[in-house]
């Protein structure tokens, strides 16, 4: 499998590269009122008003330090009801890498933390690796924030 590693505060995670459509510097969001912490708002990319989650806070609970090395990653999360456009912010970007969560050795996540986000447990050449499962960033209840979470897009 190939994925993109991220930094979530010192930990790091992989998106899978087929979930990504797009890898951006920083910009400004509205935020919302009264939204959830790990919805820092809405941000405006390529016409269109997308969510900006705070990434570490949804997975590791530790918010993303906004700082040079950070950056948006925009990607479709299908599910049940309906694929929603999102853009996750992440202390940083690495290499792409090749990741096999079959290999021996690895854990194969909890279900129960993190939405069940946190996917297999691997290591490779640069240490530990935590997978994130796109599809279970947002918990069903979560995906009844956004109105138009059952239509497909």
């Amino acid at each position: 499998m190939r994925a993109l590693e991220v930094w979530l505060a010192e930990h790091r995670f992989a998106l899978p590269v087929a979930a990504i459509d797009e890898v951006l510097p920083l910009v400004d969001s509205r935020a919302m009122p009264q939204a959830p912490a790990w919805l820092i708002g809405m941000v405006q990319l390529r016409g269109a008003f997308v969510p900006l989650i705070d990434c570490g806070l949804m997975v590791n609970d530790s918010p993303v330090t906004r700082t040079m090395n950070a950056r948006i990653i925009l990607l479709q999360v299908g599910a049940t009801g309906g694929a929603i456009r999102l853009a996750l912010l992440v202390d940083a970007v690495g290499a792409v890498v090749t990741l096999n969560p079959d290999a021996e050795g690895t854990h194969p996540g909890l279900e129960r933390v993190a939405c069940g986000a946190l996917g297999t447990m691997m290591l490779d050449a640069s240490g530990e690796i935590t997978l994130i499962e796109v599809t279970k960033l947002l918990s069903d209840e979560d995906r009844k924030l956004f109105r138009d979470s059952t239509k497909s897009v």
